[in-house]
């Protein structure tokens, strides 16, 4: 593995895809899958022994951490507003068709009654914080 990173991959950059490419290969060869929590052992293994051959290896510790994501999306909403406005027209469709065409209230300066997302999409994420909160020993 040591060989691979440093010929083939990014050995200044430990966890990248070339190397987890790498590191998945070798484990194919040998007839193995490793879970997320496998490879974090893994790339922690190669980065606490970078003198493994003329040193006790040291064996990594899990840790809890505490992830805060940061999301961006896209939603879909329907939403109902009631406003108070003042008119001198006698028939709700009078008022109506007059409002459409002069002077529609302004929505947002009322009370919203009603809300119904009825679809999201997300547009993107970003790890915002991230907080070791145990160290098993």
């Amino acid at each position: 593995m040591n060989n691979n990173i440093g010929d083939y991959g990014r050995p200044r950059e430990l966890v990248s895809g070339a190397n987890q490419k790498i590191i998945k290969d070798i484990l194919d060869d040998i007839g193995m899958a490793a879970e997320t929590e496998d490879l974090s052992f893994i790339f922690s293994l190669y980065r606490m022994n970078p003198n493994y051959e003329t040193e006790p290896i040291k064996i990594p510790e899990l840790h809890t951490y505490e992830i805060v994501t940061k999301r961006r999306a896209t939603i879909s909403v329907n939403e109902l507003w009631k406003t108070t406005v003042e008119n001198y027209l006698e028939d709700e469709d009078d008022v109506q068709e007059f409002m459409d065409w002069f002077d529609n209230p302004d929505w947002w300066e009322g009370e919203m009654i009603d809300r119904d997302e009825y679809d999201e999409e997300t547009t993107d994420t970003d790890i915002d914080e991230i907080n070791k909160i145990s160290w098993y020993l």
